[in-house]
């Protein structure tokens, strides 16, 4: 019965939460090509793409924990899982955001071409 409540309310909350999602970036893209400029649909498109990625990876991992048969269940998938969600996800958060700087995009394109190119 508990499995089951879960099951149902959590796949509510999701839901909900998805489509309020789906709705804000359909808004987002029918803003975007009311953008005469091609660098500012660029801009806010690179901010969506951001945002998106954050947002796919918070909710795939909800799905995950929370949505998986219970023949699955094993206490170091949810150990690992849980740092993922706590630790792994929010340092993601700031790096997707900051790889829309052109400096920082620079910087690790010259990271991976050193790490490439040296032996």
């Amino acid at each position: 019965m508990n499995v089951m409540l879960v099951f149902i309310f959590g796949s509510l909350f999701e839901i909900s939460t998805f489509l309020i999602i789906i709705v804000s970036y359909i808004l987002i893209i029918l803003a975007m090509l009311r953008i005469c400029y091609a660098e500012g649909r660029r801009k806010t498109f690179s901010t969506c793409t951001s945002h998106l990625t954050v947002v796919t990876i918070f909710h795939g991992m909800i799905l995950f924990m929370y949505f998986r048969p219970s023949s699955s269940y094993s206490l170091d998938t949810d150990k690992m899982a849980s740092v993922f969600y706590t630790v792994v996800i929010p340092m993601l958060s700031p790096l997707t955001y900051s790889l829309r700087n052109k400096d920082v995009k620079c910087a690790v394109r010259k990271m991976i071409e050193r790490k490439m190119f040296t032996p």
